[in-house]
């Protein structure tokens, strides 16, 4: 049984996401709460598998709110689920080592899957939310000209948002895990990002290069 904590200012969100989760027989809703003066007594007395949070609605919760859950409660997963927002906005969470992202826009599946990722300490990105981050073409943020992606590494791309390491890539696409590495160098020198190395990429975008 998964036990979720909501977090979030607005009621009808609460209420929406207990909703969407209730006949889902392994997730629990535990407790709600509206602003972070009562996030921490709600996180240890309910100690939650997962936190869904809202951190940039009316100020109610905040970033600082998300760090201090990552540093206290190592052991809960944290799931944010926000209105859509900027690039910016999204890459300041996920810089905090954020693997599960969500807008509320997103589908019912899109919502659940998220729950049952965080609980399992997997990543997702909703796909309005991967495409927040890379673009609904997969093209770079830059004017110069560059190659897009070509279908494999669109397809790659795909599975690394969805956490996938190389080695289960490689074996889902009957390929090299040498071939798979040679993929995601092409990918980062494309999409845009100038970074140092992989690991560079690794740290901004919170996307596993294992």
């Amino acid at each position: 049984m998964i036990s979720v904590l909501i977090a979030d200012s607005q009621v009808l969100t609460r209420e929406g996401i207990k909703s969407m989760l209730s006949d889902i027989v392994d997730i629990r809703i535990t407790g709600n709460v509206k602003s972070s003066a009562d996030l921490e007594q709600a996180i240890t007395e309910l100690m939650p598998q997962v936190i869904i949070i809202d951190p940039d609605y009316n100020n109610k919760f905040s970033i600082r709110d998300i760090q201090n859950i990552k540093s206290k409660h190592t052991d809960t997963g944290i799931l944010v689920l926000s209105n859509r927002s900027a690039r910016n906005k999204v890459l300041d969470v996920v810089n905090l080592g954020i693997r599960n992202y969500v807008f509320k826009e997103c589908s019912r599946e899109e919502l659940v899957t998220a729950v049952y990722k965080t609980a399992n300490d997997e990543q997702f990105f909703c796909q309005n939310t991967f495409e927040t981050l890379f673009g609904s073409k997969l093209l770079p943020e830059r004017e110069e000209q560059v190659s897009v992606l070509s279908s494999r590494e669109t397809e790659i791309i795909q599975l690394i948002a969805a956490g996938m390491t190389n080695k289960e890539i490689a074996e889902k696409l009957f390929l090299s895990v040498h071939t798979i590495k040679t993929h995601r160098k092409n990918i980062i020198k494309k999409i845009g990002f100038t970074f140092k190395n992989a690991t560079d990429l690794m740290s901004y975008t919170n996307i596993n290069l294992i």
